[in-house]
């Protein structure tokens, strides 16, 4: 599946502010900074080389390029701050934060890495399935334990079968006249997903993932959240789904209806006007809720074949 893109700000168009900071938190001046693309955030996000050599990932973002950005670096500042005691391999070394009222960043440790390749290889959907797994455990209890609780932060998104109904929404054939069956079903997946006191990441996609010879690193933590430990496997199996072979996921109610409910959420999403800065995140939302559909057309196809028999 295709990802969606912020609009990137070259770093010698931030804030004079961020760059003094910037310089003071390495040590030396800046003398290069290569702007990354990929992910949603607007804003700077860019690999910096000092005069001494020393090298260093920005990500940075003012109230101007989208007014919700900032609160979520806040949150994932929050988040690599409790990540920083458990020294994890799988997650980025913080050297320093900023913040200052409307700008927010965030100075991290330059992975030379690659991001898997879209669609996903094998070779890589194994390391990374493995390394989620050592992460998920470290993560049981939350190193962050006032971390928001994603059952309550994403409630709205993940109800959002409700709207599609209201608003008299298209949806695929197969579905049709079905909605508040999955409506239904994505109560029953958000119930069981606010049952646990594990850190998940809660945006695991290939483009938030570095990986080196040796080591997978999961970056932008914007949406850490406390949830149920098959939450991010749910997330990330969805990114890889249709690429490669994966193991199957329990038969069980809560994940089938976390599923859905990514899948609402998603689907009403895809209908509405882009944010700022996000020009390619609606088509994006309309890809994602028809692969979620299709999986849940899978996970529910002896319900689907009795309609049909019935009908």
């Amino acid at each position: 599946m295709a990802h969606a893109s912020g609009v990137r700000l070259p770093y010698e168009e931030s804030p004079a502010t961020v760059r003094a900071w910037v310089d003071r938190a390495l040590g030396s001046s800046v003398v290069s900074a290569a702007t990354q693309q990929g992910g949603f955030s607007p804003g700077v996000a860019a690999r910096l080389v000092t005069t001494t050599g020393r090298r260093a990932f920005l990500k940075a973002v003012g109230s101007s390029l989208n007014p919700d950005t900032p609160t979520l670096f806040r949150n994932e500042i929050a988040a690599m701050q409790g990540l920083a005691a458990h020294s994890l391999p799988h997650t980025p070394f913080l050297y320093d934060v900023y913040d200052d009222g409307d700008w927010v960043g965030l100075l991290m440790e330059d992975i030379d890495g690659y991001l898997p390749p879209h669609p996903w290889r094998p070779q890589d959907a194994n390391r990374v399935l493995d390394a989620l797994e050592e992460l998920t455990a470290a993560l049981q209890p939350s190193p962050w334990p006032a971390a928001p609780v994603a059952a309550v932060r994403s409630r709205e998104f993940l109800s959002r079968w409700d709207l599609v109904v209201a608003d008299g929404l298209d949806v695929p054939d197969w579905m049709a006249g079905r909605q508040e069956e999955f409506a239904e079903l994505a109560r029953a997946g958000l119930a069981a997903l606010a049952v646990g006191d594990g850190l998940v990441h809660w945006d695991l996609r290939a483009d938030n993932i570095l990986m080196t010879e040796q080591r997978v690193v999961f970056v932008d933590w914007a949406h850490a959240a406390l949830g149920a430990p098959w939450a991010d496997t749910v997330i990330l199996h969805a990114d890889m789904r249709g690429a490669v072979d994966l193991p199957p996921l329990p038969d069980d109610v809560g994940i089938t209806g976390f599923i859905a409910g990514i899948a609402g959420g998603q689907w009403w999403g895809s209908h509405q006007q882009s944010p700022a800065g996000l020009p390619t995140l609606r088509a994006w939302q309309r890809e994602s809720a028809l692969q979620h559909l299709d999986w849940l057309r899978d996970r529910l196809s002896w319900r689907c074949d009795l309609a049909v028999d019935a009908d």
